[in-house]
């Protein structure tokens, strides 16, 4: 399978790529970018470098080159700034978003898509839309927020990240929908107190905003491209492992016109099902207002 990057010389692309190279699971990755310098000396530099690790080829592209690839992963953006929400990015990003779709419609076949760019459920609504491909082959990547529930839980109880499991549907940003009740450690489930909850909400809230205040102009390059790597990964092989990604919903759990985090079930040709475990009324409150709040998002850029 090959794999298109649109964004590939900046910082979450070109991570991702290598990553992903390092993996060995892919026959090329083709990196396209506006920024024509980094970009070349990325795929010149790359390239060399998994030369003793991989057979994975690095090459540069132009939309055009993208015909053949399986997968493409959006990652170009407006420059990283201190925002206080990701919805921020909404009406500068879109001006980004538009012409990707275009081109992909004019040179793409019906690739599987994952969209990185803020904000992601709006985004991958909006290119399911302008590209009306199969819902299933468009994926938007929230899977940080699940990793972080998981690395605050782990720092309040002192257990082990890697014996955890659990997730974080519904928004990528604050809209998200901790599901504390269905976490699991080492394969059973897990008593997390309320007193905990609090203060892993907090723990996670605040890390954004943190993060934010740095003004490193830098997004989370290193995290965000180990998961993507992952999702890629599940794709690649067709493991159906399954993963937080934002889907497309068309009445699915009572959901439609939008794109929402949830669990997924992941393989050759996308989405195989969405794999949702049973919410507790509080949290199914909590996911109905996140949906109506990103139905509005997308409808102020539609209408």
């Amino acid at each position: 399978m090959k794999l298109g990057i649109i964004g590939g010389a900046g910082l979450l692309g070109s991570t991702t790529a290598f990553i992903v190279g390092i993996k060995d699971i892919l026959e090329e990755i083709k990196l396209l970018d506006l920024n024509e310098g980094v970009l070349g000396s990325h795929v010149m530099d790359m390239g060399q470098a998994l030369l003793p690790i991989s057979n994975t080829k690095i090459t540069k592209a132009e939309y055009s080159g993208l015909e053949d690839c399986d997968i493409i992963l959006i990652t170009a953006s407006l420059p990283e700034r201190n925002v206080s929400n990701r919805n921020e990015y909404l009406q500068g990003n879109l001006s980004i978003i538009k012409p990707i779709c275009k081109n992909l419609k004019n040179y793409n076949k019906e690739s599987i898509i994952i969209c990185c760019t803020n904000p992601i459920d709006v985004f991958n609504y909006i290119i399911w839309k302008q590209l009306s491909w199969n819902k299933n082959k468009i994926l938007g990547f929230s899977l940080n927020d699940t990793l972080r529930l998981k690395w605050a839980i782990a720092n309040i109880t002192g257990k082990d990240y890697k014996k955890l499991d659990g997730y974080c549907i519904g928004e990528h940003g604050d809209g998200q929908v901790r599901l504390f009740e269905q976490m699991k450690y080492d394969g059973e489930p897990i008593k997390i107190t309320e007193k905990q909850k609090i203060e892993a909400t907090q723990l996670t809230a605040d890390w954004f905003k943190k993060y934010q205040e740095l003004d490193s102009k830098r997004t989370t390059g290193w995290t965000s491209a180990v998961n993507i790597a992952k999702i890629i990964e599940a794709i690649v092989t067709d493991s159906g492992v399954v993963i937080p990604c934002s889907t497309i919903l068309t009445g699915e759990l009572g959901y439609d016109g939008l794109s929402m985090g949830m669990p997924v079930s992941l393989g050759k040709n996308g989405v195989k099902a969405i794999v949702l475990p049973e919410l507790t009324a509080v949290q199914k409150k909590e996911l109905d207002n996140t949906a109506s709040n990103i139905k509005d998002l997308i409808n102020s850029i539609i209408t």
